[in-house]
Order: C-alpha cells, then structure tokens, then sequence
C-alpha cells in the first residue's frame, strides 16, 4: 500500500549539479557589471543546476559583493586581496576583507593599504 501513495508525493528536488567555481563567478560578475542580469541568472543556472529563484538570489549575493566561491587551498586573503589589486579591482577586494573579517568598509581599506605590495 506505501507505493500507492508515493506517486501522490511531492518529488524531491534535484541536487545541484555544481557549486559556482571561481571563472563561473569571473563571468557572472562581468555580466552583472555590463548589466546584464536576466543572462547572468542563466549562466549560473547552466552552472550549477539551480532553480530560478536560487539562482537569482545568487545574483542578488554577487552583486551586492555578500557571495564569492571559496578560496584556493593555500591562498590567504593577503595573497588574494593582492591578485584583485593587480587587475584593478580594489572595490572587490575591499569587499572580499569586509564580507570575509567583518570589518567595516573603512577597517577593510586600511588593512590593505597596510598590505606589502609585490
């Protein structure tokens, strides 16, 4: 009698395929920054298997500098502060310092002003 019932059941949702790896995330922010939303919502979709709210959260997260893709084994936040600040992009690594430290933004510029530079 329980397998009657099971096809009354709610399927479960399906797992994500894939977590959002750091060029997943790379191409996710350079269309949010060309505003281009509605095809970043898609390419996380097609990268990790979410739903559209989820992926749309995601977005959200990103843009709003809440989320990034974990750090390499190895890599501390000096070193990857250091490599954001190589390809200009400050703004995102103050960010990354504040959301990571819990610093305020002001705290997060100063340590990296602080930072020894290559």
């Amino acid at each position: 009698m329980a397998g009657f019932f099971d096809r009354f059941r709610k399927p479960e949702p399906e797992p994500v395929r894939a977590e959002l790896d750091q060029a997943g995330y790379e191409e996710v922010l350079d269309l949010i920054r060309a505003d281009h939303k509605v095809p970043a919502v898609k390419r996380i979709r097609e990268l990790t298997g979410l739903g559209l709210v989820q992926a749309k959260d995601l977005a959200d997260a990103i843009e709003e500098g809440r989320w990034a893709p974990f750090p390499a084994p190895g890599q501390s936040l000096a070193d990857r502060v250091r490599a954001l600040l190589s390809q200009d992009r400050a703004t995102d690594a103050v960010r990354m310092v504040a959301q990571e430290t819990g610093m305020t933004e002001d705290e997060a510029s100063r340590f990296i002003d602080g930072l020894d530079q290559p």
